[in-house]
């Protein structure tokens, strides 16, 4: 007889964490193979003698920006392909930076009026001139070639896609663990097998992390000094808590492998 269901609250969001996951795998192939680069590149207004338009997309931290401008009457027809990211980011001194327009908020004669459950119905904002603030902190963006443009939107599409693999591997052994612990002898092997597993993965992903970022995905900024601007270091803290994470389940397996053991010496000397 099986022990009472506790855990199928569990089994039921690890289920649906497969099944979008597998979306977004379908999804980010379907995006890789058939629309090439990022969705559109190719904009065309028939009949127009002048337009502008500027077109941005962000994959994780990184952003992708397009932008078109033709002027028939100046003979001006362009593509102009950017990209920048929150990882590369810079601090200007005050003396060089840019200086941005802004209107400082009047709270007395702002006002929000909210319906009920706290949807936002009417919002009134009331605001004046402020002068202006220094930009201290930029990502600036780098110019590219169509080629490589849709080369590096590629690859980002590509670690978004392996990262989702990766997740569903991880969910469907944690899942199998899950349901293991449903049945009236958990402690045997083969959870103790799969909590392993699960565990290795978890500390396995910022290895994996630190080795695409270094070794596949191109350092753009490399090859560029931005002014007297000096370079930030902007870590992420997504590595340290996987590491973290890891270690518990680390020990949680080692702990609930002892029980096997024990378990089975008990056997044995009964």
């Amino acid at each position: 007889m099986n022990l009472p269901n506790k855990f199928s609250i569990l089994v039921w969001v690890c289920n649906i964490s497969l099944v979008l996951l597998s979306l977004v795998v379908i999804a980010c192939g379907y995006y890789y193979t058939v629309v090439p680069g990022l969705v559109g590149l190719d904009n065309t207004f028939e009949g127009a003698t002048k337009y502008s338009s500027r077109w941005s997309q962000s994959f994780l931290s990184d952003h992708f920006i397009f932008e078109q401008v033709m002027d028939k009457e100046k003979g001006i027809d362009r593509e102009n392909y950017y990209f920048s990211s929150e990882r590369d980011l810079y601090q200007i001194p005050l003396s060089d930076s840019l200086r941005v327009e802004v209107n400082k908020i009047d709270e007395e004669r702002s006002s929000t009026e909210s319906s009920f459950a706290g949807f936002v119905t009417k919002k009134i904002t009331v605001s004046k001139p402020a002068g202006t603030l220094p930009v201290l902190l930029v990502a600036p963006a780098i110019p590219l070639e169509r080629e490589q443009y849709i080369s590096l939107a590629r690859s980002n599409v590509l670690f978004f896609a392996l990262s989702a693999i990766y997740m569903l591997i991880f969910v469907w052994f944690l899942r199998r663990f899950v349901s293991g612990l449903r049945k009236p002898d958990f402690f045997n092997r083969k959870n103790s097998q799969t909590l392993y597993i699960t565990a290795s993965l978890v500390l396995i992903a910022p290895l994996l992390m630190w080795g695409w970022f270094k070794w596949i995905r191109p350092d753009l900024f490399s090859g560029y000094r931005i002014g007297n601007a000096s370079s930030m270091d902007v870590g992420s803290p997504l590595p340290g808590a996987l590491i973290v994470f890891g270690v518990i389940l680390l020990v949680i397996a080692w702990c609930f492998d002892q029980g096997v053991k024990l378990q089975k010496e008990q056997e044995l000397t009964i």
